[in-house]
């Protein structure tokens, strides 16, 4: 004992080191005699049965075995003998990824009686689940809808998911691995599961089964505070089989009719072609097998889908085609940059290509190595940024009635391809997406009673841009009425933006089974390099107030550029994040007995910086006030403190009935995660240390004229690092710590029997560590606004105390009024979220599997994390209050009532053909949550989309102002009291708004009317035997909103008209505002929701297969 101790110890201290993965199951059990007497020293033998993998173990003093590490699926045959008794050979077993089988034998002289009963010609899939997780075989990848191949389609099965959602927790607070490696999209930007820009970097035809744990209490499993997402892919056999498939779809695969509503005509050009192969076999047979996946992927779409007045095309903008013609004409023939076309513009191409190899080697009983290979290469083609300027730069342009409007924090009111506004081809960009990933696993048993899992993992991911027509400065011309119309040259954020995630792991564990106890330990270490050039603006960027000025050679409204302040590199990567993570654990898993199973564990994990960014002296000398309003001082050249953070938990699984169909399972713990590493980077990449960028003055502008090399104006910016500061400043609480939560799980299983089985599911999760930003550069507000019986706070102009409506600027709301904005990342324990469910599956029986599941969910936060610049996740947090407030409201992040249903059955006939029907089935609350909000910056903290609404006792409460609006040409004029009608008419039809009259909009709190899908997928089997080998054409249709092609008036999904029916005009000296009620193509909004188009109308995926 005390020499297995030292071995035990030795590995846990010593063992190579990341954040621990399921790559594998496993099987454990017990072995009787017929007096329930333990036969210690009993033989367990299990063979896969495809690759003829085995797997062996001796049962100990207790009679209780443990087979680690083991190939998901199967079938496996399992083999328990013991000298003087009957062999027991048990047949059809699967095991599924993550999840131990629980083997019961009891052998007698008269054979063998199993605790649970296998029917013959089924697969067996008795595990010992002790969280809550949601397994998805290779059975259900293959027969369930896929309409994407994405992952997506597939975790959506989770009861407690929302998209890419899950529990009520950011998109980004999951973690994802792929046979051990780190898959995660870990720098943010997007809320994409996986990194690649929308492409998947695997094939869902490599995949073999997926795990979505969302509190599992094995110490093991870390990296997030969402859920855990587990994939492993396929792998070779003992027989030769592989497919070559193609997939197609294009516009005339999608329906044409929402109601009475015919959108043919809006249907645009598109299509997507898929094409592959899979081939597996054996290299060595028993010993040596490989699988590969190669994939190509091409789709088209319509990038921009308007068109100017004057030419084709259904969707109008107000922009002419002389006056593009005039933009395009001038820069070709002054400076040779073509403009590209700016009608029938062609179609976007995403294109992308992936490859998987997969070697598996049986070294020998004791040590099985599995390593594997992906490559993905994607390009995609993207429209230029919608409303973005560089650098945050105010600027003051004519509005519509000629008095001039000042956009305190930049940004354009319009689109730049839209309604109102036109661009041209070659302001567009694309993406290159590259992502490559490595795993090698070594499984050893080194005795009976200790194995050992070895992995080493790497992803490598780059993703730059690339320019439709060459970089030239962007330009923006606004009417001289109010409204930016014409946009050309590149898009503002393409020149030197680009993201490097590198990542490097090592991972060990051991596995020590003690009696009763099974002891696991493990040292994990992750190397994380984080590189991101960011330089909005570096191509320069000109605004203009009319097309006259631009015309004219004037100067413009606002000139913005980004330089390099470090001599020799003209692409900076501010960003040059590196961390290791390294964690320690240990558990046990303690079987009291049969029917009661306990686990308590401690993981360790601590996060270093490897370096620090450089200190910018300037900004560390800003007083700026904490989250407690004491005066303090941030330093943008210091990292958070490195702290260990640790994560206790405790599981437990009971089973009350002697036939174990009734179980309790449950456990609590801390789960520790990250945050996307945008966050961190945002800091540097604002510091003014690494590059700059500037915004042209009042008196600087007057000498500006637009230049193709932006650089003839690098002057007027500071040159050398340290000596200036950003407009948008971020800094990074010395204190922060990477998100924890406590939560907690409960659950009862009921075994229904026939292959039924009852689940009702409690989940309970508190953040510890949340993540805020916050705004140090505000001031306490001073000033009121009055609303029916409330008041709220708000910042005042200079000069209101007089009775005058002067615009709120810097001075009267900053700190340091020649700083935009200085954001701090730090910590909240503000926000909490549950989730209770109830589910109804039903195991595989003569080719029937199917699961019903409802989730109620419920999800506070106190503020948002959406968005991945620090002013854009501050701005995210809808309040009563200013923006900084802690308002503990509903998160962005969840679906109150869902429903989810899945089912497959296929039918097998004549021995030469099967039809398999699989589908899907979602009901929820619409989409995600929405606030009704404020178009305008109501309170004046510079955040003009966060001012919870108001909602009236009636409509006639509000101080409307008359308007008049041009719209195709037709003017219109709108009184008060045609804004009043509207706006109570709006109110009447909004479930949510009618309930609330007299009190403020909550955030989240409204949601677009119940909607419901159904997805199927049909599978149409052709055999073919040859020798002994069976051929299989297979052809499948994927039809995504299943009712809309049975009816027109089925599966309608409604989305809300605007969440902004309200626009800022002015406030009087009295606090009170007045506003004017929004418009759609000349008419008032006076309905809360409409019919959504295309994107829910009936779709379908056709598909051929041959598989042999």
């Amino acid at each position: 004992m005390r020499k297995s101790l030292l071995i035990f110890l030795f590995f846990l201290f010593t063992a190579a080191v990341t954040y621990a993965q399921v790559t594998s199951s496993s099987v454990s059990g017990s072995v009787k005699d017929a007096k329930q007497g333990p036969l210690p020293g009993a033989s367990i033998r299990a063979i896969h049965v495809p690759s003829g993998t085995s797997y062996s173990a001796v049962a100990n003093k207790d009679g209780l075995f443990n087979l680690p590490g083991m190939r998901i699926g199967g079938p496996y045959t399992i083999e328990v003998s013991y000298i003087g008794f009957n062999k027991s050979t048990t047949t059809d077993i699967v095991l599924q990824l993550g999840q131990p089988f629980i083997l019961n034998a009891v052998l007698s002289d008269g054979g063998v009686e199993l605790k649970a009963v296998s029917i013959k010609g089924t697969k067996r899939i008795v595990t010992a689940k002790s969280g809550a997780s949601t397994n998805i075989n290779s059975t259900a990848l293959a027969t369930l809808p896929s309409f994407s191949r994405s992952i997506t389609d597939f975790t959506r099965l989770t009861p407690q998911a929302s998209g890419t959602s899950f529990a009520g927790r950011d998109s980004r607070s999951n973690s994802i691995t792929v046979d051990g490696a780190n898959l995660n999209n870990t720098f943010g930007t997007s809320s994409d599961l996986l990194p690649g820009g929308g492409a998947q970097p695997i094939s869902i035809e490599a995949y073999d089964e997926l795990s979505i744990n969302i509190a599992p209490f094995d110490v093991k499993q870390s990296g997030f505070t969402g859920a855990g997402v587990y994939a492993t892919t396929k792998s070779g056999t003992n027989t030769f089989h592989g497919s070559a498939y193609g997939y197609y779809k294009d516009q005339s695969f999608n329906g044409t009719k929402i109601g009475e509503n015919d959108i043919s005509g809006a249907v645009a050009k598109a299509s997507t072609k898929t094409y592959g192969f899979t081939l597996g076999g054996p290299i060595i047979k028993n010993k040596l097998f490989f699988f590969a996946n190669v994939e190509r992927d091409v789709s088209t779409s319509p990038g921009v889908n308007f068109s100017p007045t004057g030419a084709g095309g259904a969707n109008k903008s107000a922009t002419p085609v002389a006056d593009l013609e005039a933009v395009s004409n001038y820069l070709d023939s002054k400076f040779g940059y073509k403009t590209g076309v700016y009608d029938n513009f062609p179609s976007f191409q995403n294109k992308n290509t992936k490859v998987l190899l997969k070697l598996d080697w049986n070294i020998n009983d004791k040590n099985k190595l599995s390593v594997k290979y992906s490559y993905l290469n994607a390009t995609a083609d993207q429209i230029i940024n919608s409303t973005g300027t560089p650098n945050s730069g105010s600027y003051t342009f004519t509005g519509i009635d000629g008095k001039p409007v000042t956009r305190a924090n930049g940004g354009l009111p319009n689109g730049r391809f839209g309604l109102k506004s036109m661009g041209f081809e070659n302001s567009n960009y694309g993406f290159l997406n590259k992502v490559t990933t490595g795993t090698a696993e070594l499984n050893s048993t080194i005795s009976s009673k200790l194995s050992n899992q070895l992995l080493l993992t790497f992803k490598k991911y780059d993703n730059p841009r690339t320019s439709k027509g060459g970089i030239f400065p962007t330009i923006d011309i606004f009417n001289g009425a109010g409204d930016n119309y014409i946009s050309a040259g590149s898009d503002p954020n393409t020149k030197y933006n680009e993201i490097i995630d590198n990542t490097v792991s090592i991972y060990d564990n051991i596995t020590y089974y003690a009696g009763k106890h099974t002891f696991t330990a493990g040292v994990n270490y992750e190397f994380q390099k984080i590189g991101n050039s960011f330089m909005p603006g570096a191509a320069g960027s000109y605004i203009y107030n009319s097309l006259s000025d631009f015309l004219g050679d004037k100067p413009p409204i606002q000139f913005t550029y980004n330089q390099s302040l470090i001599p020799g590199v003209d692409q900076v990567f501010s960003a040059d994040l590196k961390i290791g993570t390294i964690s320690l654990y240990a558990q046990d898993e303690y079987s009291v007995n049969d029917n009661f199973k306990l686990t308590f564990g401690l993981r360790a994990d601590k996060g270093m910086y490897m370096k620090d960014p450089v200190e910018n002296p300037q900004i560390t000398a800003l007083q700026l006030p904490d989250a407690n309003g004491n005066m303090t001082n941030y330093n943008t050249g210091k990292f958070p403190k490195s702290r260990i953070l640790l994560s206790p938990r405790v599981g437990f699984r009971a089973s009350l009935l002697e036939d174990k169909s009734l179980v309790i399972r449950g456990g609590m713990g801390i789960f520790t995660g990250r945050i996307p590493y945008v966050f961190l980077t945002n800091s540097p990449s604002n510091s003014a240390m690494y590059n700059f960028g500037g915004v042209a003055t009042a008196e600087q502008l007057k000498n500006i004229t637009l230049k193709a090399d932006p650089s003839e104006y690098a002057n007027l910016f500071p040159q050398t690092a340290g000596t200036s500061l950003q407009n948008s400043t971020v800094v990074i609480d010395k204190n922060y710590k990477f998100p924890q939560v406590f939560r907690a799980d409960l659950a009862i299983e009921k075994n229904l029997g026939n292959g039924f089985a009852a689940t009702f599911e409690a989940i309970y999760t508190k953040d510890i560590n949340g993540t805020r930003m916050r705004n140090a550069n505000l001031k306490s507000p001073t000033g009121v606004i009055n609303e029916g019986d409330f008041s709220r706070v708000r910042y005042v102009g200079t000069g209101n105390a007089s009775g005058t409506n002067v615009p709120v600027q810097n001075i009267d709301r900053s700190i340091y009024p020649n700083l935009g904005s200085v954001i701090v990342l730090e910590n909240t324990s503000k926000g909490y979220s549950s989730a209770l469910t109830a589910q109804l599956t039903k195991n595989f029986f003569n080719g029937f599997t199917a699961s019903a599941a409802y989730t109620y969910t419920k999800s506070k936060e106190a503020f948002s994390t959406a968005g991945s610049t620090a002013a854009q996740v501050w701005a995210a947090t809808a309040n009563v209050g200013s923006t900084n407030d802690v308002e503990l409201r509903n998160s962005a992040n969840y679906v109150p009532h869902r429903i989810v249903v899945n089912a497959s059955y296929k039918f097998n006939y004549l021995k030469h053909g099967a039809t398999t029907i699989g589908l899907f089935y979602e009901g929820q609350a619409g989409s995600n949550p929405f606030s009704y909000i404020i178009n305008g910056d109501l309170n004046g903290d510079g955040n003009a989309s966060s001012d919870l609404m108001y909602i009236p006792k009636r409509g006639s409460d509000v101080n409307f102002v008359p308007f008049s609006a041009t719209v195709n040409g037709v003017s219109y004029t709108y009184t008060a009291q045609q804004q009043s009608a509207a706006l109570e008419q709006f109110i009447n039809n909004s479930p949510y708004l009618s309930k609330h009259r007299g009190e403020y909009a909550d955030r989240n709190a409204a949601f677009s009317p119940w909607y419901h899908r159904v997805d199927a997928n049909i599978l149409q089997d052709f055999y073919i035997q040859s020798g002994n080998t069976k051929h299989t054409l297979q052809l499948s249709a994927v039809v995504i909103n299943l009712p809309n092609l049975l009816s027109k008036n089925w599966g309608i999904k409604q989305f809300n008209t605007t969440n902004s029916p309200l626009t800022l005009s002015g406030v009087d000296a009295n606090g009170v505002p007045s506003y004017t009620l929004r418009q759609f193509n000349g008419k008032l909004v006076n309905q809360p929701f409409q019919n959504a188009t295309s994107n829910t109308t009936w779709s379908l995926l056709i598909g051929a297969k041959y598989i042999f």
